[in-house]
Formats: C-alpha cells, structure tokens, sequence
C-alpha cells in the first residue's frame, strides 16, 4: 500500500530509488505513520512557516552562504528566472555542489527539523545562493536523528568508537562495510551517482532482512532527503570534499548572551 502512494502523487518520482526489501525491515504501522505526517505537512502553511524561520535562524549562525527563502513568499518563480543584475554572477557547479552538501550535513546536525528538498530546481544557480525548498518536512525522532548525528560525526572525525556506536543504535552494525562505502571510503574527493546511492541502499536492506533486524523508520524521511540530493548533485557531474564539508556544516556560532536584570 505504501509503495503505491509513494509512486503517486508529488513524490513519485522517488518511487524507483525504493529498494523492495526496504518494505521488509520497516514496522510497517510506523512507516504508514511517518508517511501520513510527511504528506500532511506539505498543507501545513504555519509548520512549513516555522521550520523555514528556524532552519533561517540557524543558517544566520553558520559559515554556509545559502539564502533560504520560503515558496509562500515567492510561489511563482525561482530565483534562476529572475533576471540578473551585473554584481550576480554564475556559481561554478563546484561551489553549488560542495554548498549543498554542507546544507544537508547542516541539516542533520543542527535542529531537530529538515527540511528534506535539496532537488536541483529549488536551487538559484548564481549569487547569492537562493534555496527554496518544497515543504517536505522530516520531523526527526530524538534517539535517530542523535545515532545519526553520532555515525556521521565518528566516521568523518576518524572517531572509531563514535562510529560504531552510531552504528549500533541505528542497527546497522551487520552492514558496516557497505555504509563505510556508502561514505566513500575514505576518499577526499567524492562523485554522487544515484546508481550507486540506490545500489548501497539496497544492500543494507538485504543486510537488515537477511539478519532479522527492523530499521527505524525516519530512514523514509532520510532516503528521500539523499535520493534529492543525489539526484542533483549527479546532474552537477564533480567531485565533492565531503569530510570538508561536513566540518563546514558543524560550525555554528552562539547564540549572543542575554544580559540577566542585575547585569
């Protein structure tokens, strides 16, 4: 049922990134659950209205030069329609593709909401760097959102313990040698395909099936979110430093102090 509503709709066209096995390693009640949540957030206008305000917020904090601008406010037309000006200049594919995968990673380590549509078009393709994102909302559950955040952090910062722990809490610890790559490997520079994302994926859940182990199910939301990303940033065709990236995207300034009564 849910493989069929997934093929429909605004979010059909991810319905062949879906591995069958994905269907067998998934609390089937829970899956339905985080789906009907996903699709009802796409008619919430406040939600929508007040993740975009926060992940703003976040986005002032941090070093990414991304312009996040709500769909509401400008529904007709995206920022690379609009016409130009002398001082807006074309982004190389290099800088768009490492900006947006430091957004992704911006994303999964800071607030506790993503929102998930990092597709080619809701980008501008000059400066400044506009993002106006579908409302695709993933509001994550604490404990995987954190293992998450832990299995990320531990393989980027060659933090083994870290990585391992991620691992377990997400029950994945049967296919560690995929994710590792899955990641790249180790290597610097690294090419998203969209064969290759669909191709790991696949056989993590066939790892999960074979092993009699369930997944959470917010992995529905996290594969819609890397099945955008990589679908653009293939259509890029470059390499990106991912370890960069990351360590980009985990920068974040404090919040300014307030001031108490006394001074």
């Amino acid at each position: 049922m849910l493989g069929k509503l997934l093929s429909g709709g605004e979010f059909g066209q991810w319905a062949s990134f879906v591995s069958p096995a994905f269907f067998q390693v998934m609390p089937a009640r829970a899956l339905w659950q985080r789906f009907k949540e996903l699709a009802r957030g796409t008619r919430d206008r406040d939600l929508y209205a007040r993740v975009v305000r926060e992940r703003q917020e976040l986005l002032a904090r941090s070093p990414l030069a991304v312009t996040l601008e709500g769909n509401e406010a400008h529904p007709a037309r995206a920022r690379h329609d609009e016409p130009s000006s002398a001082s807006e200049g074309l982004l190389s594919v290099e800088t768009r593709a490492a900006r947006v995968v430091a957004l992704y990673f911006h994303q999964i380590l800071h607030g506790d909401t993503t929102l998930l549509d990092l597709r080619q078009q809701a980008f501008s393709d000059r400066h400044p760097f506009v993002w106006r994102p579908a409302a695709w909302i993933a509001r994550w559950d604490p404990s995987f959102i954190a293992a998450l955040r832990q299995l990320y952090a531990g393989f980027y910062r060659d933090d083994e313990p870290a990585f391992q722990a991620g691992l377990r809490a997400l029950n994945l610890t049967h296919a560690e040698d995929v994710f590792r790559q899955h990641f790249g490997g180790g290597q610097r520079a690294v090419r998203f395909e969209v064969k290759h994302f669909v191709t790991t994926f696949h056989q993590v859940f066939l790892r999960c099936r074979d092993a009699g182990t369930s997944l959470h199910p917010d992995f529905l939301l996290l594969g819609l979110c890397l099945a955008a990303l990589y679908e653009h940033l293939e259509s890029l065709g470059v390499s990106v430093d991912v370890a960069a990236a990351f360590e980009r995207a985990s920068m974040l300034e404090p919040l300014p102090r307030v001031a108490n009564a006394h001074g």
